[in-house]
């Protein structure tokens, strides 16, 4: 019976690191190539408002062709969505970042209200955030389920920041790839406790945006009550379950 039970769990994980394999190629053959054209954030912006985003979400574009390639290549269970398992607090947990920067505001060169500019500024970052974790802690959050979570979140982290090599010029600010790659497995375990509590894409994407960190006081006030959220989401879908 033992033995029978440690086949069909070797047969799972060498299904899934196949799996994992491929998706991930998938996803780093799109980002290359989509980042090869033109930057379609900027080329909308301009034809639309003569204004020059300073954004580019071609590589964002490329990880939700890859979840989505995945799920219907591989028929992955989808456990995580935008909203999760509580769509209210999911909505509550953007909102205070964008209305926490709107206040704070953000200074800009283009002569735009430095609180208008934070709420337009911030709420781009985080669809670009929802675009990318659509697949680092969507599609691979669903993929990857071991036993031990420790080890979903350390893979998540390690793939995540190899994929940021055909991102990134150099990692200079971060003293070199070696210490990206460190605080890359550091902030995975921080977002993936966090879609595993709550299975919310835009939860990820929160806390994934507050990364900017344009404003310390902003980060550590998201953080705090983030934190309690995260902390007590169990216990309001128990009470939601009960009634």
């Amino acid at each position: 019976m033992t033995n029978n039970i440690k086949k069909v769990d070797s047969a799972s994980i060498k299904s899934i690191a196949i799996k994992l394999i491929l998706v991930y190629g998938i996803a780093l053959l799109l980002t290359f190539l989509i980042l090869q054209l033109p930057n379609l954030v900027q080329q909308i912006s301009l034809f639309l408002f003569d204004f020059k985003l300073p954004f580019n979400w071609n590589h964002g574009i490329a990880l939700l062709l890859a979840a989505l390639a995945g799920y219907s290549i591989f028929k992955t269970k989808r456990e995580t969505t935008f909203l999760g398992n509580d769509r209210i607090r999911s909505l509550i947990f953007g909102f205070i970042l964008l209305v926490s920067y709107s206040i704070a505001g953000i200074s800009n060169k283009y002569g735009i209200n430095p609180h208008l500019w934070a709420l337009i500024f911030v709420s781009l970052t985080l669809m670009y955030d929802v675009l990318e974790e659509s697949f680092w802690r969507g599609y691979l959050n669903d993929l990857l389920h071991p036993k031990y979570l420790a080890v979903k979140y350390v893979i998540t982290g390690i793939v995540w920041s190899i994929w940021h090599l055909l991102v990134f010029e150099n990692f200079n600010q971060w003293g070199g790839f070696h210490i990206f790659l460190l605080l890359s497995v550091i902030v995975s375990f921080i977002i993936g406790y966090a879609t595993t509590k709550t299975n919310s894409i835009l939860v990820a994407a929160s806390i994934h945006a507050l990364l900017i960190s344009k404003n310390l006081y902003v980060t550590i006030i998201c953080f705090l009550i983030w934190g309690v959220m995260i902390l007590t989401w169990e216990r309001k879908l128990l009470k939601q379950k009960k009634q």
